[in-house]
């Protein structure tokens, strides 16, 4: 009988540890939905390009919830085989590894190979022939067409390729009306002939995302979605236009933000106050926040040695690195809890941040966190690693919300032209924008500029059917990831 029993235990280790190998197996199968981005070295003089270029990827990816991983090409995991797999290359000449160009070549997975090295496709390892071929054309291009629409853009340079049997899904166009494929897809293998990332020309890249969110399944919106901002409003403001632009936008039905500077201060005139000292500018914002307004902490101050609202808090622009007493963690996390500290004295819910002119060291993000702020609305901040006191700095225009590193990125791509906007600018603008319905047009506006041009702007936006929503209202609509705890 003894014997017996020990052969019953063991038995039953045994299922045990089938069962065991079985959920291993079964939960290692899930995590190949998971992305690997690679990205050649590409040093400009301090900086490492094809590393900065590689992260607006990861970035873009968050969009459908993606945990993506992101490696040089010399790494070891460049023999891994994901269900999505992203290159992208920035120079001529770099060695691709042979799984790599293996995958892209079969075309049974889908790959997209972005930038540089298209002869490995075209004529490097294995037999395969993918959809497309080397074009003789070759010229320098300065529109970009997508979707039916032409955008205008900086001179750009595109590697002559001839479709074939790939489907176009981005084009470029010249003033000789010679026309390249931009981005082409060959069964499972998308590739791009131009790289889109750090010019000033962002339609290229725009388009990328969308054809991106697009092969992602990331769902198009019945309508175009907006998002809305009122900028730098901070005690000592013009009341009577804030409340104009709120009653403006409360009477058209349109969801909007506010971003709220909790401290105005202007040290050539000795003044310093606080949102608490400002019984006027509460009301209004209790009462916008009551209408379904959302406040987002906008700085402490919007300022270092200047007026609020006009120069920046967190960054040097002229040295091109963070203030020196606002670079710690520490420091960083005081400014924020006495922001937040005057903000819920004064009665009002935290929807989230906006740094002043999206500069400041990434330590901020993390005395967000810290302090349980999620919630991002700005474009994000790039930064290479530091070498020789000179980073290269850009800011990523995303064009739809994202939920990375465990925090909720809000778009705005739009910006907003100041004194010189004109409704058909911004309608034009708006019309274009059509052609990625898987984006928002995200605007900020300064209510000092008065109702007027408020209206003109959502005239413009009427015309193209833009459907303004909130912030928690667009996480809701693409489906964004709850993140680990509540997000302000």
């Amino acid at each position: 009988m003894q014997s017996v029993r020990y052969l019953s235990l063991d038995k039953l280790l045994g299922i045990v540890l089938l069962i065991i190998s079985i959920v291993g197996c079964l939960s290692h199968t899930g995590n190949k939905s998971d992305a690997l981005v690679f990205y050649d070295r590409n040093q400009v003089w301090y900086s490492d390009v094809g590393k900065m270029e590689s992260e607006w990827i990861v970035n873009a990816l968050h969009v459908k919830n993606i945990n993506v991983e992101r490696f040089s090409l010399d790494s070891p995991y460049a023999a891994k085989n994901p269900n999505l797999l992203l290159y992208e290359g920035t120079r001529a000449m770099q060695f691709i590894p042979e799984p790599i160009v293996w995958r892209a070549k079969a075309e049974k997975e889908t790959t997209w190979w972005i930038g540089s090295n298209e002869e490995a496709l075209l004529e490097g390892y294995g037999k395969n022939k993918v959809g497309f071929k080397y074009s003789k054309v070759e010229s320098g291009f300065d529109k970009v067409l997508y979707r039916g629409f032409t955008f205008n853009t900086q001179p750009f340079y595109v590697t002559p390729i001839n479709p074939e049997n790939s489907q176009v899904l981005i084009s470029a166009k010249n003033e000789k009306n010679d026309t390249l494929p931009i981005l082409v897809r060959s069964r499972n293998l998308f590739f791009m002939a131009s790289e889109p990332f750090l010019g000033a020309d962002r339609k290229r890249y725009m388009a990328l995302c969308d054809s991106l969110a697009r092969s992602l399944g990331v769902p198009e919106q019945p309508r175009p979605l907006g998002l809305i901002r009122l900028e730098d409003v901070h005690p000592m403001y013009d009341i009577p236009r804030l409340k104009a632009v709120i009653d403006l936008l409360e009477k058209r039905g349109v969801r909007f933000s506010i971003g709220v500077i909790p401290i105005f201060v202007n040290p050539s005139e000795g003044i310093k106050v606080k949102l608490t000292d400002d019984p006027k500018l509460i009301s209004i914002l209790k009462n916008a926040q009551a209408h379904g307004a959302q406040i987002f902490i906008h700085g402490l101050t919007h300022q270092f040695s200047g007026e609020s609202a006009v120069g920046y808090e967190f960054w040097d622009s002229r040295a091109q690195e963070p203030f020196p007493d606002r670079i710690t963690l520490d420091q960083l996390e005081n400014r924020v809890k006495e922001a937040e500290k005057i903000i819920k004295a004064a009665g009002l819910k935290i929807d989230g941040w906006e740094t002043p002119h999206y500069m400041a060291t990434p330590v901020l993000y993390k005395a967000l966190k810290i302090e349980g702020i999620k919630t991002i609305y700005e474009r994000m901040l790039l930064t290479d690693e530091v070498q020789f006191d000179n980073p290269l700095i850009v800011h990523q225009m995303l064009i739809y919300p994202s939920n990375y590193n465990d925090m909720y990125w809000i778009p705005e791509d739009f910006g907003y032209d100041g004194f010189n906007f004109t409704q058909k600018t911004v309608y034009n603008e708006l019309r274009k924008n059509r052609a990625f319905s898987r984006g928002v047009a995200s605007f900020f506006f300064h209510p000092y500029l008065g109702a007027d041009k408020l209206s003109a702007l959502l005239n413009s936006a009427d015309k193209d059917n833009v459907l303004f929503v909130s912030v928690k209202e667009l996480l809701q609509k693409y489906k964004i990831k709850r993140i680990n705890q509540e997000a302000n």
